[in-house]
């Protein structure tokens, strides 16, 4: 018995061989498929699931069929075959017959014999094959077909995907030049991967040509067809003949890749899988810059035969690749080498990524923007962000993506969202323009008040702040290009008391850099360090001006600093009412009010801060100018 099975696949080729070449003589292989065996048993590699050689001298089962005879006139082979009627104006004809819906799960091979005339094609007598027709409506098909003259004149045989019963776009394009009384066998094929051949052998050749191409899209297959847009003349003078279409056994081939977390891929094949190929050593993983990437394990997913869960070290790339090999289906045929890269991003969670500072209320000419931290350990995929605000029902609207272009947010690193880069870079301090992101359309935020709404492609609220001019420092004389900033990260967004005015001691905002209102958990040893001791303004580049650092436990403080001589009279007043960060510095260049070069000698720094609480604090450090040289 098995020997009898073994044997079969040969026993049914010789067969077909013989068959196929009675009814058309040197022929290739491929013509072979063209047969006319009506009840056959299927092997391990093709099923037979649509076949008429019109051998029954009917066309029951085909729809339309009012235009066509099943004839013995100059029939292609055997005693039959489909002809187009006779008929006495111009026109349009077609006949279909159902096909199943279900053929977009496996490789396709169609085959079919065709014949013309005495007559050369036109744009006005021109025919086709519907492979896939989606209904039998020719004006609004959508699918493929196989012919001459699809689109265009130019007599060629070319495969069309049609959509709306219209040509869409041209997926293989042969080199046979439909002449008059051409006799072709034609097949094509479809891999569920998209990948298309077109093959034809003309009656009294002895090579069939081969042609591919690409298209991946997806129709519904409800119904296979013949189109014949024909005139007066030519009416009657079409043949199809030995239709068939063949299920072939599909490659094992990557279906599906899937980033299941930070160390783990699933990998979904299109069949189902030999556990004993399933090695770690057929898995190779690299990042963007060629860095190897470990693979730790590789198992089958629980619960599915027909996929594998990768795990691998630590990455820190954007784009990983990975290349797969050695895996083996159930009958032991072993897939094709693939490569497959693939964005080590995750989609935005809840907590994953804060709003961090707003501009509201821009400076003159300024525009506002919105700063975003990534605060999680996964890089963030920034084309997967939007932007929004609420109307006076609290409903979404002007929600508008952050970008569409390929980008990522690593851990730890900022994003500021604006209209125009340019100009907040133009009235800032920024050192780190690549944090910058030009949106094409921003939602409007009102210089009194509004809600900041951070989104994910599903619409998922991710983050959201609603905002006051009244949360602004009352110690500001003016509010205009003044960000409210974020204190600590480790508070709630919606906490007001966690958002203070950047201080003025930076520019009253911080795009791009740490704000300056942040908290910070490291140790205060002194609050203020005047550096250095002694100074020497004389311009020798040595010592030239004294800095005052500060550093307190928190920001939001209000700071007076005046200098004093060793009598008590006040000679600098030199920061008044000014708003600070947590940490900073002032600059003082040993000159008194009005500018003068003070004389060498010793002088008191009085720094005095308060909070909006009406807590103070005061200290008192001192500074010597020395040798100043006139």
């Amino acid at each position: 018995m098995v020997r009898l099975i073994f044997i079969f696949p040969f026993i049914l080729v010789f067969f077909l061989t013989i068959v196929s070449k009675i009814a058309f003589p040197n022929q290739s292989s491929m013509i072979l498929r063209c047969n006319r065996i009506e009840n056959f048993e299927q092997n391990d590699s093709i099923a037979f699931i649509f076949q008429d050689n019109f051998e029954k001298g009917n066309h029951i089962g085909w729809k339309q069929p009012n235009d066509w005879e099943v004839s013995t006139t100059e029939k292609i082979s055997g005693a039959f075959s489909l002809k187009h009627l006779t008929q006495a104006t111009s026109g349009n004809s077609s006949i279909f017959h159902a096909a199943s819906s279900d053929w977009n799960s496996f490789d396709l091979e169609w085959s079919f014999k065709l014949k013309n005339g005495n007559w050369d094609p036109s744009s006005s007598n021109r025919f086709w094959f519907y492979l896939s027709a989606d209904t039998i409506r020719t004006d609004l098909i959508s699918g493929w077909a196989v012919g001459v003259n699809i689109s265009g004149s130019s007599d060629l045989l070319e495969l069309w995907r049609i959509r709306n019963g219209k040509a869409d776009s041209l997926i293989v394009q042969s080199d046979l030049d439909w002449n008059a009384s051409t006799l072709a066998a034609i097949s094509v094929k479809r891999t569920v991967r998209g990948v298309w051949s077109l093959n034809y052998q003309k009656s009294g050749e002895a090579k069939s040509k081969h042609f591919t191409g690409n298209d991946p899209a997806i129709f519904p297959f409800k119904n296979i067809g013949i189109y014949f847009n024909f005139t007066p003349t030519r009416a009657g003078q079409l043949w199809v003949d030995d239709i068939l279409v063949v299920q072939l056994v599909s490659e094992l081939f990557i279906q599906k890749l899937t980033l299941i977390n930070s160390n783990t891929i699933r990998l979904t094949f299109n069949k189902p899988i030999n556990p004993a190929s399933i090695h770690s050593g057929n898995f190779k993983l690299a990042d963007e810059n060629n860095q190897n990437i470990s693979i730790t394990q590789a198992i089958p997913t629980k619960g599915s035969n027909n996929s594998i869960d990768v795990s691998f070290g630590k990455a820190i790339g954007f784009e990983l690749r990975l290349n797969v090999s050695g895996i083996s289906d159930l009958s032991g045929k072993t897939m094709s080498a693939d490569t497959r890269s693939f964005p080590y991003s995750f989609s935005p969670e809840v907590g994953s990524i804060l709003i961090n500072e707003i501009l509201f209320n821009p400076f003159s000419g300024g525009v506002d923007f919105v700063e975003l931290v990534n605060i999680s350990e996964q890089t963030i995929p920034v084309n997967r962000l939007k932007l929004a605000t609420r109307n006076d029902t609290l409903a979404l609207k002007q929600i508008y993506p952050v970008t569409i272009e390929k980008r990522y947010l690593k851990p730890g690193e900022f994003l500021v969202c604006t209209k125009d880069p340019t100009i907040v870079a133009a009235q800032y301090i920024t050192c780190n323009p690549a944090s910058f992101c030009a949106m094409k359309s921003f939602p409007t935020y009102s210089d009194d008040a509004g809600t900041v709404v951070l989104l994910n492609d599903s619409l998922a609220v991710l983050d959201e702040f609603s905002y006051s001019a009244k949360m602004n420092s009352p110690f500001l004389a003016d509010e205009n290009g003044v960000s409210l900033e974020r204190i600590s990260l480790k508070r709630q967004t919606s906490d007001r008391s966690n958002w203070a005015s950047a201080a003025a001691s930076v520019g009253f905002a911080t795009p791009g850099l740490p704000n300056s209102q942040a908290t910070s958990e490291t140790e205060i040893q002194d609050e203020i360090t005047p550096e250095p001791k002694a100074f020497s303004p004389n311009s020798d580049g040595y010592n030239d001006e004294l800095s005052i650092s500060f550093r307190f436990s928190r920001p939001g403080y209000i700071a007076n600093v005046r200098i004093f001589d060793v009598a008590g009279r006040q000679v600098k007043f030199l920061v008044k009412n000014q708003s600070l960060a947590q940490e900073g510095n002032w600059t003082w260049d040993g000159k008194s009010e009005s500018g003068q070069k003070l004389n060498i000698g010793v002088y008191i720094i009085l720094v005095e801060v308060f909070d909006q609480a009406g807590n103070a604090k005061a200290y008192k450090k001192t500074c010597t100018i020395t040798d100043r040289l006139d």
